[in-house]
Parts: C-alpha cells; sequence; structure tokens
C-alpha cells in the first residue's frame, strides 16, 4: 500500500513538473508580438505656450495622446516656451533619431513667439520650409488663419496640423480627447511619420 502512495505521488509530481515545462517551452508559446518596440516608439517633443491653467490641459492632452498611442508614442519632453527655450535643442534633435518628432500645441498669442523659435532652433530652412516631422495642433474650434506664420510654409501635403475643435478649451479632461476622432488621426499621422 506504502509502495502505491509513494507511486502515485511521483506520478503526480512528474505530471505537475511536464505540465510547467509545457507552459514555459519556447517552442510550444513563441514571444508575443503584441508590444512595441522600443524602436518603433516615436518619441515626442511637446513644445507649447502654458499659463498654470492652460498647462494642465496640454497634460490630459499629453496623457490621451500617450493612451491613445497604445504604445506607439512617447512624450519624452514638455517645452513651455513661458519658462524659456534654452533646453530645447530644435533641429539637432529632431535629426539624432528617426522617430523623433515635435509636436507643438498653438494658442493665437504664442504664434509670434513661435515664429522666433521656428527660425533660431531651425525648424524651417532658408526658404521657410518647416520641416516635415513637425506637427502642430490646435485645441480650439479652428486653426488660427495665422498658422503657419508668414513666410514659414509646410514643404509636405501630408497632415501636419490638427485642430480638435472643442468650444471650451480651459476644462478639457483627458477623456475628451480621446474621445475625438481627431486624436485617431493625429496619432495615425505621427506614427506614419519618417
Amino acid at each position: 500500500m506504502l509502495d502505491f502512495i509513494i507511486s502515485a505521488m511521483g506520478s503526480a509530481t512528474s505530471k505537475a513538473k511536464k505540465n510547467s515545462q509545457k507552459e514555459t517551452d519556447p517552442q510550444r508559446h513563441p514571444p508575443s508580438s503584441r508590444g512595441k518596440t522600443l524602436s518603433d516608439t516615436k518619441k515626442i517633443l511637446l513644445l507649447h505656450k502654458s499659463g498654470e491653467e492652460q498647462l494642465k490641459v496640454v497634460k490630459n492632452f499629453r496623457d490621451a495622446l500617450t493612451i491613445a498611442a497604445n504604445g506607439g508614442i512617447r512624450v519624452i519632453n514638455s517645452v513651455n516656451i513661458d519658462e524659456g527655450t534654452d533646453n530645447f535643442e530644435g533641429l539637432p534633435w529632431l535629426e539624432l533619431e528617426l522617430n523623433n518628432v515635435i509636436l507643438i500645441c498653438l494658442t493665437s498669442e504664442a504664434i509670434v513667439q513661435l515664429e522666433t523659435i521656428l527660425r533660431e532652433k531651425r525648424l524651417a530652412d532658408e526658404n521657410g520650409h518647416l520641416h516635415g516631422k513637425v506637427f502642430s495642433v490646435s485645441f480650439g474650434e479652428n486653426m488660427s488663419s495665422e498658422w503657419p506664420p508668414k513666410g514659414i510654409k509646410r514643404s509636405t501635403l501630408n497632415a501636419r496640423d490638427f485642430y480638435f475643435g472643442f468650444a471650451n478649451v480651459e476644462k478639457l479632461r483627458t477623456k475628451d480627447f480621446e474621445k475625438s476622432e481627431k486624436m485617431n488621426a493625429l496619432v495615425a499621422a505621427i506614427k506614419g511619420t519618417d
């Protein structure tokens, strides 16, 4: 009787071991391709002009962008031009890696400053063509007629300027951006950038 119990215990242990090996056997379960690799991820530098209240909206937008991209976009830096642009390299950073992209959050009061920054940081070439990896977004009901600024033009016909069409910009939450179809279009355009 004791032999039978020991034999049964050994058999159960062996079965558990085999099942455990099946679950961890790489041949049986190939690595998942669901996640993005770091090299596929677009790295965003978010350029904006924000006071205290506006900064909350920009952060909500940033969070919604990251969520909508499902790992395909990561905001790695946020530069508030109200605090200066010394830590904003411009063209050298943009061309450092294929996946680097600059996203400008537009407000009408910031356009004059942005024009100066675009030229100083060489994001517009000597002919005034804006770099193809520079995107802009407006949260309001339309894109400012002042964008791009005088003397600066888009060198690509691909969509690079987006507006969300919100009437009450001051109170926007992350969910508001997430629900917008414009967010999907923006994410697709950024992911499609070379």
